[in-house]
């Protein structure tokens, strides 16, 4: 067993226990805020809102983090060859 067999189990069994919690008791369980957030009973669905909206939000600004640094990326790559005449090569990783 690899590594990546592991990890693989591990995920599944993860998903396994959220699948079998939302065939269980709903979906709206799992989007409840938890303990020193849900005092007030009145505001939990805008506590609940509030996070996912920072998700989304968060996610993304990390989307957008990625397309910059693949723009540059190839911005570097554009540079070294066309500018400096570096050649650039990648190989399989078996090959010698």
């Amino acid at each position: 067993m690899t590594w990546m067999d592991d990890v693989t189990e591990q995920l599944r069994a993860v998903a396994g226990a959220v699948w079998e919690e939302i065939n269980t008791n709903g979906l709206m369980p799992l989007l409840h805020p938890v303990a020193p957030f849900d005092k007030p009973g009145f505001l939990a669905p805008a506590v609940a809102i509030g996070g996912l909206l920072g998700l989304v939000i968060t996610s993304g600004l990390a989307l957008t983090a990625l397309g910059g640094l693949l723009l540059s990326l190839l911005a570097a790559y554009v540079l070294l060859v066309d500018v400096f005449g570096f050649s650039v090569e990648l190989k399989p990783l078996g090959a010698r």
